[in-house]
C-alpha cells in the first residue's frame, strides 16, 4: 500500500484537530502510521482512497470524520477560454488528453514537495506507473495558448527536458534520460510520440515521459496548468478532480478548460457529481446493526456526502466528484461502517458449530506434495498472474484464447491468469541461475484456461546430466508411491524435444506430460543446462484415481 509522509504540524492545521487527536482517529480511518519523529510521520494509505494521498486531502477526511465539517466540499469553477486541440495523430499512441487551470497559487517549499509526492502517488496507482495516466504540472505565465497535443516522429522535434540542460530529441530522451529509460516501454511499438505544444511550438510536456525545463514548477509559480494524458478518459478525469481540489485547500482558484477532438468539445475539469440509492434496511442486514434514516444521514455527512431521503426506505447520496473509488452502493455501506467507528462492531458466536476436514481433492494434493519432497523436491509458490509472452512465445507455443487478460493490468508482467504452472517454474530457474545445481522445484496451483479454474502440478528438474531417462523414473515412481494405475505414451509437444517427451493417462484419458524442455525454451528463459519437467492436471488425476492410498 502506498505510503505518504507528512508534517505533523501541517497535518493538524489543515484537519483543525491536534496530534493526540490524529493518533487516535488515523487508525478508525483504516491508516496506519508505520513511522513517527518530530517533524515527520508516515502514514499507510489504502490504495483506493488516492484522495487521501496528500495531507491537504487527508486533513479533508478528517474534518468531516470529526463532525469539524459535513456533506460535500464543494468547488467553484470559474471560465477560463484556455483550448487544447487534440490531433488524429495521438489517437493510436495515448489518444486522451484533461487539463486545468488553477491561480493565486502559494508555492512554498512544503507544498511544492507535497505535490510532487502526490503526483508520483498517483502515477503509480491510478496511473498504473503512468501507463495509464501520466501527470504534467507546469509553470502556466512561461507559455502561450491555446495548446496542442499530438504525436511526431521521434527525430523531429528537440526541447530541452528536466534534469537536463541542453536540448535533446524525443529518441534521445527515451535513450539516455533516466526517465526515458523507465517508461520507454510503454511507448514501445510506437513510430509517433505524443508531445504538447503552445501556440509558439514550446514543448511542455513529452508525455507520459517527462516535462520541458521550460515550464518547470519552483517557489516563484503563481499559475499552474496541469495536463493528464492516458488511455482511459473517466480514470484521467477523477485523477485531475483529485489534484485540483487539493490546490483549493491551499486557496488557489480553480479554471475550466477546453479540449477539443475535431469538432467535439470537452469541458475539464469535470465537477459533475454522481448520485446513488442506498436502502436503509440492506444497510441494516450488511452491517448487521439497527441504525435509521437519520443514523445513516448523520453518518454519511460526516463521510464527506451530501444526503437526502429519497422515499420512506432509501436515501439519495450525492458522491463527491473526486471519489473514484465509489462504483457500487455497498462501497458507500463500507464508508458507513467506518464513520460508525469500526471498533463499535462485537464478534458474534455462530449459531452452528461444525467441523472442517479436508476435502479429497486436497488429500490428493498433500499426497503429492509429500511424495515430491520425499523424491528432493523444494515447494515453491508463484502469483496466478502471468503474461502471454510467458505463457505461449517462450514455451514456443502458438497463442491461443484461452488465457484470460485483465483490462487495466498493474504491470506488465502481469497481464493475465496463467493457463500452465510450468512457465512460471522455468522462470524460477532463470532467476536461480547464480545458484548450484541440480536444482529441482515443484508447484501445485490453480491455473484459469478458457474461464475455467484447474488445479495443477508441475515439477522441474535442472543440472548438467538431465534427461528423459531421470523424468520417466521420477513419473513411474511417484505414480508407485499414489497409487496410480498409469500408461506412458510417446507425444508430440512444442514445449519438449521431439522423441523426449510423453504423455500419461490413467484409463485412456491424458493428464499429463513430461520430458526433456526444448533447447528454444532454454534459450528463451536464458537457462543454460538441459532440463527435464513435467505438469499434471491434478483435477483429472483426482476424476480418475484409482488409489486405496490417496
Amino acid at each position: 500500500m502506498p505510503i505518504i509522509s507528512v508534517d505533523p504540524q501541517e497535518l493538524s492545521k489543515f484537519s483543525e484537530t491536534d496530534e493526540h487527536t490524529l493518533i487516535k482517529t488515523l487508525p478508525k480511518l483504516g491508516i496506519e502510521i508505520e513511522e513517527m519523529s518530530d517533524n515527520k510521520w508516515d502514514l499507510e494509505i489504502f490504495p483506493d482512497r488516492c484522495d487521501n494521498l496528500s495531507v491537504e486531502g487527508l486533513g479533508r477526511t478528517i474534518r468531516g470524520f470529526l463532525g469539524k465539517e459535513k456533506g460535500l466540499p464543494y468547488y467553484e469553477t470559474l471560465s477560463s477560454d484556455i483550448e487544447t486541440q487534440v490531433e488524429l495523430s495521438v489517437q493510436n499512441v495515448r489518444p486522451y488528453i484533461v487539463t486545468a487551470l488553477i491561480r493565486d497559487v502559494d508555492l512554498n517549499e512544503q507544498f511544492l514537495k507535497s505535490l510532487m509526492d502526490v503526483q508520483e502517488k498517483l502515477h503509480t496507482s491510478l496511473g498504473r506507473r503512468r501507463e495509464k495516466v501520466a501527470i504534467g504540472i507546469h509553470d502556466f505565465d512561461k507559455v502561450n495558448p491555446p495548446f496542442t497535443y499530438k504525436a511526431v516522429s521521434p527525430d523531429k522535434l528537440s526541447f530541452v527536458p528536466l534534469q537536463r540542460t541542453h536540448e535533446m530529441t524525443l529518441q534521445e530522451i527515451l535513450d539516455k534520460h533516466e526517465k526515458g529509460n523507465d517508461f520507454a516501454h510503454i511507448l514501445k511499438g510506437s513510430d509517433r510520440y505524443p508531445v504538447i505544444l503552445d501556440k509558439d511550438g514550446e514543448v511542455l510536456s513529452f508525455p507520459p515521459i517527462i516535462n520541458g525545463v521550460l515550464t518547470e514548477v519552483t517557489t516563484k509559480t503563481e499559475n499552474i496548468f496541469i495536463d493528464m494524458t492516458g488511455t482511459d478518459e473517466e480514470t484521467l478525469s477523477k485523477t485531475l478532480n483529485i489534484l485540483s481540489t487539493l490546490f483549493m485547500e491551499r486557496g488557489g482558484e480553480l479554471y475550466s478548460t477546453t479540449v477539443r477532438y475535431g469538432n467535439i468539445e470537452k469541458i475539464f475539469p469535470d465537477m459533475e457529481m454522481d448520485n446513488s440509492i442506498i436502502s436503509v434496511e440492506e444497510v441494516n442486514k450488511i452491517l448487521g446493526k439497527q441504525v435509521d434514516s437519520q443514523d445513516v444521514i448523520d453518518i454519511l455527512t460526516r463521510m464527506r456526502y451530501d444526503v437526502s431521503l429519497n422515499d420512506e426506505n432509501s436515501l439519495k447520496v450525492t458522491i463527491p466528484p473526486y471519489r473514484h473509488d465509489i462504483h457500487h452502493p455497498w462501497d458507500i455501506m463500507e464508508d458507513i461502517a467506518i464513520g460508525m467507528d469500526l471498533d463499535s462492531f462485537e464478534g458474534e458466536v455462530p449459531k452452528k458449530f461444525v467441523v472442517g476436514k479436508k476435502s479429497e481433492n486436497n488429500k490428493i494434493i498433500d499426497a503429492m506434495k509429500e511424495v515430491l519432497i520425499g523424491f528432493g523436491f523444494q515447494e515453491v509458490v508463484n502469483f496466478t498472474l502471468s503474461n502471454p509472452e510467458r505463457e505461449y512465445d517462450q514455451m514456443n507455443l502458438p497463442r491461443e484464447d484461452e488465457m484470460a487478460i485483465i483490462d487495466n493490468p498493474v504491470t506488465e508482467e502481469h497481464t493475465g491468469l496463467r493457463v500452465r504452472v510450468l512457465p512460471t517454474l522455468l522462470d524460477n530457474l532463470k532467476s536461480n541461475r547464480n545458484l548450484s545445481l541440480p536444482q529441482k522445484l515443484f508447484e501445485i496451483g490453480d491455473v484459469v484456461r478458457s474461464s475455467e479454474q484447474h488445479t495443477s502440478a508441475a515439477g522441474v528438474i535442472i543440472h548438467s546430466e538431465a534427461g528423459f531417462t531421470d523424468i520417466k523414473s521420477l513419473i513411474e515412481g511417484m505414480s508407485l508411491n499414489l497409487g496410480l494405475d498409469v500408461s506412458i505414451e510417446s507425444k508430440e509437444h512444442d514445449s519438449f524435444i521431439p522423441g523426449r517427451c510423453a504423455a500419461v493417462s490413467i484409463d485412456g484419458v491424458e493428464v499429463g506430460v513430461f520430458g526433456e524442455v526444448h533447447p528454444i525454451v532454454l534459450e528463451n528463459f536464458e537457462l543454460e543446462y538441459p532440463t527435464t519437467a513435467f505438469e499434471f492436471d491434478v483435477d483429472k488425476v483426482f476424476e480418475l484415481k484409482n488409489s486405496s492410498y490417496i
